[in-house]
């Protein structure tokens, strides 16, 4: 290439430099590193939980089971404060179970971040191939318990987390009760809850992590589309740290397995979507293949008498409550969701210095940098032209590069 060619594409390559180091350093899954190693929340402990929830029966909206489960897990997290949001549904009523932390939280006042599960199991296992079986009510360990279970134990190590932000926990009744040819049947005690939300707790309730099958031994989650996609997009660092995503570097030391595939794209009916219906980001961490052989929902343990809690892994429990974590300890959860301040007009004031602290700082440095070099080489350019001998057959000319 030739000289001047040469000059440009040095010039091109710092001005982009500086903003393209900008944009990536939000990106980076190297900033997780330092916090792995401090990550208590326990598998174990979240599927001993599993176990206990099946042992109370099916948990059918308005069951004395379902009953015994909430006051059950209010019993074993005095650190919150509890509400129960209950209304009618069919012949009975469904209750959420709504916990917050600090608390007595104020939530139409105060930022927080929710986490959520379904404690409902399906009253029918219409995915039995034996007609029989398909009448009896599904054991629901992964498809119910396995939220629970690590929303359960993510709560006991919240409160020692110093977080700067609320945190609220629901547990959903009545999320599946659905019919397959009616999508609006799913999912109705989440709707409940979220249409009945003031204006200042959706404004104030920032993000919403659903947790749902997310106990199988050969656990896969997909990119759910119907997520909240800026909230979305703070999975993937923070899988990557933690070694989740194949083919990706993790942070040393972390074993990379085939957990999370971004790739795999996947439109799903959960909880999540009633929260994102009325301006609350959300997302559904769920496995949408539960089972060794199984290729999707039709095809696996789901909505079948196999939905027992020996499917259940205290590691896969453990691996999803860890992302969750982590991004409760770094903040990416809330501040995937940041709203961009706007820069207002200021006061008729006297002149201020300029600040060149931060991101734009070092951008706007960066820029002044480079636009001082192309001036300063054009100035020499224009110098050397003046001063070059006069034109000659054998005289190399600016022109002919």
């Amino acid at each position: 290439m030739p000289p001047r060619g040469c000059l440009w594409l040095v010039c091109i390559v710092l001005l982009t430099a500086p903003w393209t180091h900008a944009s990536a350093e939000g990106q980076s899954s190297e900033q997780y590193c330092p916090m792995i190693p401090a990550l208590e929340a326990d598998g174990e402990r979240a599927n001993a939980s599993v176990a206990w929830q099946v042992g109370l029966g099916p948990r059918l909206p308005g069951s004395d089971a379902s009953a015994a489960l909430l006051d059950g897990f209010e019993e074993n997290h005095s650190a919150w404060s509890f509400t129960r949001d209950t209304h009618t549904y069919g012949e009975g009523t469904l209750t959420n179970l709504v916990a917050v932390y600090p608390p007595n939280t104020d939530l139409a006042t105060t930022d927080a971040l929710g986490l959520g599960a379904h404690y409902d199991s399906r009253e029918f296992a219409d995915f039995e191939e034996n007609a029989t079986n398909a009448s009896l009510p599904v054991p629901g360990a992964n498809d119910g318990g396995s939220g629970v279970g690590a929303v359960g134990e993510l709560m006991r190590i919240i409160p020692s987390m110093d977080l700067d932000h609320a945190v609220v926990v629901v547990l959903f009744d009545a999320e599946d009760q659905g019919t397959y040819t009616n999508k609006e049947s799913w999912a109705e005690g989440s709707r409940r809850w979220a249409d009945n939300l003031s204006e200042g707790e959706v404004s104030h309730l920032k993000a919403f992590i659903l947790l749902d099958m997310i106990g199988d031994a050969y656990l896969n989650l997909a990119n759910i589309s119907s997520n909240n996609q800026t909230l979305n997009d703070a999975i993937g660092p923070l899988a990557q740290a933690l070694g989740l995503i194949e083919g990706r570097t993790a942070c040393s030391g972390v074993e990379v397995r085939d957990i999370y595939q971004p790739g795999t794209t996947l439109d799903i009916m959960d909880d999540h979507v009633r929260l994102n219906n009325v301006g609350v980001p959300a997302i559904d961490l769920i496995d949408h293949r539960y089972g060794p052989n199984a290729t999707g929902f039709s095809n696996s343990y789901w909505h079948t008498l196999e939905d027992t809690p020996d499917k259940v892994s205290a590691e896969a429990l453990e691996t999803v409550m860890h992302l969750v974590e982590l991004g409760m300890r770094s903040g990416a959860w809330m501040e995937a969701v940041a709203p961009v301040e706007t820069v207002k007009e200021p006061a008729a004031v006297e002149p201020q210095g300029l600040s060149f602290a931060g991101p734009l700082g070092l951008l706007l440095l960066g820029w002044a940098f480079v636009i001082g070099l192309v001036s300063v080489s054009i100035a020499s350019i224009l110098a050397l032209r003046r001063l070059r001998p006069p034109a000659a057959s054998t005289t190399w000319s600016w022109d002919e590069a």
